[in-house]
């Protein structure tokens, strides 16, 4: 039986790095909806496993200069032994190849899960965010790396069309939320959004099959069936409303 989720949540934290090990140990603890367990600098994956096991968290933050197949076969067997724990993944630097780790590690489990690069998480309010969503069930990408997943991908070009910053915005769009809540999730302002919403809609117009639709579910759907791609299954996505 699925165990009835809580309004707050565990965290396990495993970081290379003793500075935001530090600032993960001060800040979060100030978090009401946060319990955190552990701030980790182990490396060995099993050890993860482990501790894993005996803490039975909700969601694992874990955070590496860099993936390696063998971090990735570790954490598959981990999300198929806990398959209600999320994960947060945070990334210095990656390649082409940890694109596919990622893409295989999103395919390993159903609960949520975030690939996000370091740099771009540069507050507080939106780290918390992000681990809030993982242990709601929402899989979420950064940007930078949804921009590297779609690249060369023919059969959506619409995406391929994007910035950044509006990918950002579809993502959060395509998961139901409103303009005024992508402006608080992204820390813009509302016209902000609207600009690069009427943007992604100007470029979806150029396409006659889309001139007679509502063109915001039509941006969504075209984001999710293309994600479905990606996971093979559009129920790992996006469970919106999932506690």
């Amino acid at each position: 039986m699925i165990q009835a989720k809580t309004d707050t949540l565990r965290l396990y934290i495993v970081e290379e790095q003793e500075l935001y090990r530090e600032l993960y140990k001060y800040v979060l603890p100030m978090r009401q909806n946060i319990e955190l367990l552990q701030v980790s600098s182990t490396s060995d994956i099993e050890g993860i496993r482990q501790n894993v096991s005996e803490m039975r968290p909700d969601v694992l933050l874990l955070s590496v200069k860099k993936l390696n197949s063998a971090i990735v076969g570790e954490l598959e067997q981990i999300r198929n032994l806990y398959p209600e724990m999320g994960i947060v993944i945070l990334l210095v630097f990656y390649s082409s190849q940890d694109i596919e780790l990622l893409r295989r590690l999103a395919l390993s489990g159903e609960s949520g899960m975030a690939l996000f690069l370091k740099q771009s998480l540069d507050k507080v309010d939106q780290l918390c965010q992000t681990i809030q969503a993982v242990y709601d069930g929402q899989v979420i990408l950064d940007p930078p790396l949804a921009t590297f997943m779609f690249a060369g991908k023919p059969e959506c070009p619409f995406l391929k069309q994007l910035t950044t910053r509006e990918l950002e915005i579809l993502s959060l769009l395509s998961q139901g939320y409103t303009n005024s809540a992508i402006a608080e999730t992204l820390f813009i302002d509302i016209k902000t959004v609207e600009h690069h919403l009427n943007s992604m809609y100007s470029k979806l117009k150029s396409d006659p099959d889309y001139n007679t639709k509502h063109l915001r579910v039509s941006v969504a759907r075209l984001y999710l069936e293309t994600m479905g791609d990606l996971y093979q299954k559009e129920e790992s996505i996006v469970r919106v409303g999932s506690r």
